[in-house]
């Protein structure tokens, strides 16, 4: 790796001027793509700490401050049973100071409902209403980047406090293919377990994954997701969660949109912790085809959508048995500061 370059990449990592916030596409003073951020996708739900302003750096705070809006709907086959949800992001906000490199502070707050029958019929089952503030640091080491971050959060919808420790790291092998990890530990603990039955939800999660660079306007990734959680139960027995998730994309930039096409495949299941009990509560196999797109609209607002198809298949004690259809859409609006 010649010198400019390494030298850009710090600098595309450090003053978020170089870096094009729609997808964190970093580049060398040259115009040429030497990097991107893995995690800056839509569809993130843990990794989104990562995203940077596209603004100059000028002694004051940075960041971004995201809305998001995202309807599912589950149309299940050889019937005509429709159920889903609709999760509404009040606020979503990474900020970082020039006189504290390394560190930022990110927040979260919405709500989601659950409901029966379709979008235009709907008959209400919950909310939850979240709320999370994290606070992280990141440190960078030639062509490594890694760090963690701690999160302390509330869920409505069980009445739980939130904990969550993460650690991740970004290794760029060459000028154009990269290694990248992030793995978390989180606890959620039922402020009411007392009178309840369901107890603290332990759960770990941990993604790997590699990207590849093709050219100024073109890259390739692949990841592998493994996530595992028990939850203690004051009678009967604990219940034992694990899911994987295989998943492989390509983005593509066609001037000032920037576009992302994945697909993959994940099975997830819910069963007794007893392995000689044998009840199987939920065991649910899917297929799954996602198209992104964001345009950036002004130096500081970006508009982003996705829309995501998948086959399911789903069995179990506790859930509607069969296939069905699952769509998913999200609509997006950031601003950079």
């Amino acid at each position: 790796m010649k010198i400019h370059h390494a030298v850009a990449v710090i600098f595309a990592l450090m003053l978020p001027s170089l870096a094009h916030a729609s997808m964190s596409i970093m580049k060398d003073l040259s115009g040429k793509v030497i990097a991107v951020d893995p995690w800056s996708y839509l569809d993130e739900d843990v990794m989104w700490t990562s995203t940077r302003s596209s603004n100059p750096a000028g002694g004051r705070v940075h960041g971004q401050l995201k809305m998001k809006y995202s309807i599912e709907d589950n149309n299940w086959r050889n019937s005509h049973f429709h159920n889903g949800n609709d999760s509404l992001t009040f606020v979503q906000g990474v900020m970082r100071h020039d006189a504290l490199p390394g560190w930022y502070l990110a927040f979260s707050e919405g709500r989601t409902t659950d409901y029966n029958g379709t979008w235009e019929n709907q008959t209400y089952l919950d909310q939850n209403q979240w709320t999370q503030l994290i606070i992280g640091h990141e440190y960078f080491y030639k062509r490594l980047r890694f760090g963690w971050d701690v999160m302390g959060g509330s869920s409505s919808i069980e009445d739980r406090w939130q904990g969550r420790i993460k650690f991740f790291s970004d290794l760029r092998v060459t000028d154009r293919f990269s290694f990248f990890n992030y793995l978390y530990q989180q606890i959620d603990h039922r402020r009411s377990g007392a009178s309840q039955n369901d107890r603290d939800v332990r759960s770990f999660r941990i993604e790997p994954g590699v990207q590849y660079i093709i050219n100024n306007t073109t890259g390739v990734w692949f990841r592998q997701q493994f996530a595992s959680a028990i939850l203690d139960r004051k009678q009967w027995v604990d219940i034992d969660d694990k899911s994987w998730t295989t998943s492989m994309g390509v983005w593509h930039n066609w001037g000032k949109l920037s576009t992302t096409l994945s697909g993959g495949y994940g099975h997830y299941k819910k069963n007794n912790a007893q392995p000689e009990d044998g009840e199987v509560f939920q065991n649910t196999r899917n297929r799954f085809l996602k198209v992104s797109v964001n345009y950036p609209l002004t130096q500081r607002f970006t508009v982003s959508g996705e829309v995501t198809g998948a086959l399911m298949n789903q069995n179990g004690s506790w859930v509607t048995n069969g296939d069905a259809i699952t769509t998913d859409y999200k609509l997006m609006l950031d601003y950079n500061f």
